[in-house]
């Protein structure tokens, strides 16, 4: 039987899954990447998890998120984690802008999605969870990158690309990682080239972290001065980890990562366009990788997964939407074949090493 999805694991999750297979009890940490409309790929697999493997999660679980990664795994930490979900999901289909909006403009629709998310008492459920730890980083700008005005902002971005692409560690000067965390910080001990400002989340600072987290640079206004963060102007936690290249090991269980691409993840934002830069292999030694197949995304309205390019190639709404609701009609597939892998404990069949 061909699956829709891949399965790939670091050296030592996947010893784990050829001895013991993969259940809920082994995963501690869950990461969600940035992307844009990406993420409308996993969207059923995401309901798998909520309504199957964490529903009734004692244990502490780590959530660690970017951009829309982050604003996916905000719906896990509260109390009704489907209906968030669902409500994220209309939310985000349903956006509309001007034929040429303005970042402000974008800030606007971004607050009424996240607000659509929350409700009134999602910051403070997600805030307080004991059991889903709900963590996210975004970029406190400096130099001219703080600026929302595009000329400015546009100098101050391309200075911390081209240093960027001597080392990640040149973009100090312009760019600091700031890591927005529950009480109970990550399993993160370290940082690797952008050390993290550490700031505490709570009710009153969350949905700002949340909006900066996704502040997609020159598309989306910055977020000024969060409460309890360093004064600044913060925007897209892509910025410094678009799909992470942290050492994410738990003490004891694994990382389960849904991601979009069945390919070794980029770091940071300005490695996209980077080939040699690629996430170390040793820091997803403990990662498992559920992706969809490229030969499954093919298929896919556009012959490829929703993105952010989708705003401009598509820019009537309508169509737009008709794509992404049949993408997530099709995606659903995913979760079919993730529940069989999973109830018919085939992990060890289907698992492979990463795919770099």
């Amino acid at each position: 039987m061909a699956f829709a999805l891949k399965v790939y694991a670091g050296s030592e999750a996947l010893a784990h899954i050829r001895q013991h297979g993969l259940k809920a009890d082994d995963i501690d940490m869950v990461l969600g990447a940035s992307g844009g409309p990406k993420w409308l790929t996993l969207a059923a697999m995401d309901r798998y998890w909520l309504s199957e493997w964490f529903a009734q999660r004692q244990r502490p679980l780590h959530l660690l998120g970017t951009s829309a990664g982050a604003w996916r795994l905000a719906c896990f930490a509260q109390q009704d984690p489907l209906a968030a979900h669902a409500r994220f999901q209309e939310a985000y289909i349903s956006q509309q802008y001007s034929p040429e909006p303005s970042a402000a403009e974008v800030a606007a629709g971004c607050q009424n999605i996240l607000k659509e998310v929350l409700g009134s008492q999602g910051a403070a459920e997600i805030a307080n969870h004991a059991v889903m730890r709900y963590h996210t980083l975004a970029t406190r700008c400096r130099g001219l990158a703080r600026f929302d005005a595009k000329p400015l902002q546009s100098l101050g971005l391309l200075a911390a690309m081209g240093a960027n692409a001597i080392a990640r560690s040149a973009m100090r000067p312009w760019l600091q990682r700031t890591l927005f965390h529950h009480p109970e910080a990550p399993p993160i001990s370290h940082f690797p080239h952008l050390p993290a400002q550490r700031v505490v989340l709570n009710q009153h600072n969350l949905e700002s972290a949340l909006l900066a987290t996704g502040a997609i640079p020159l598309v989306i206004a910055g977020v000024k001065d969060i409460p309890g963060a360093p004064r600044g102007t913060y925007r897209d936690g892509g910025i410094t980890d678009y799909q992470f290249d942290l050492p994410v090991w738990p003490q004891h269980g694994l990382v389960l990562y849904p991601h979009y691409f069945a390919r070794a993840p980029k770091g940071g934002w300005f490695d996209k366009k980077l080939p040699w830069r690629r996430a170390s292999a040793v820091h997803y030694r403990r990662t498992v990788m559920i992706t969809p197949s490229w030969e499954f995304a093919a298929e896919l309205p556009g012959g490829g997964i929703p993105d952010l390019d989708d705003f401009y190639q598509y820019p009537d709404y309508a169509t737009r939407r008709g794509r992404w609701q049949t993408a997530l009609d099709q995606c659903q597939r995913l979760a079919d074949d993730l529940a069989t892998i999973d109830q018919q404990q085939r992990w060890a069949e289907v698992a492979e090493p990463l795919p770099w």
